[in-house]
């Protein structure tokens, strides 16, 4: 069980790989970015149904997964959208924008983590708690797969002269 779930999160962190260092650079590229998002989700899902074996037989937890993931994919969008602001002016960021950026994303952290506990009762009622636990299990090793690659490929803010 577990060489599959390394075998898939290698899988999905070899798609992110290449996600970031395309935009380290560059402006905004909203098609392109969207592209590689929709890739990655549909890798996503692929992994929580190959760790999740109840999830072929439960329709129900998939309308559930898609209504979660709907919504933490819009926060994880306005994430990354912070993320490719700090990028394209971490060199001359000043602090009102570094304390901007950073107010927004614990917002959306915030959200994100609303978002998550909301979801606990919703999936307990369609699969078990024990299952729902390892549902947010497999999530949160794909979630650290990503930001390990996000951490690894963005710049620190520069020291002040």
């Amino acid at each position: 069980m577990y060489k599959d779930l390394a075998k898939t999160l290698l899988m999905l962190f070899s798609s992110a790989l290449w996600l970031l260092p395309m935009q380290a650079h560059s402006t905004h590229n909203a098609p392109e970015t969207q592209a590689v998002l929709d890739e990655l989700e549909a890798n996503r899902r692929l992994i929580v149904e190959e760790n999740m074996p109840i999830a072929a037989a439960k329709p129900a937890f998939w309308e559930v997964y898609d209504a979660y993931r709907s919504e933490i994919s819009g926060l994880e969008a306005q994430s990354f959208t912070l993320l490719l602001e700090f990028r394209d002016h971490y060199e001359e960021i000043t602090d009102g924008r570094a304390n901007n950026l950073l107010v927004a994303y614990l917002d959306v952290e915030e959200q994100t983590l609303a978002v998550r506990r909301a979801y606990i009762a919703k999936f307990n009622a369609v699969i078990s708690p024990k299952k729902t636990l390892r549902f947010y299990q497999v999530e949160n090793k794909l979630d650290a797969i990503i930001q390990a690659d996000i951490s690894a490929t963005t710049p620190l803010v520069p020291d002040a002269p």
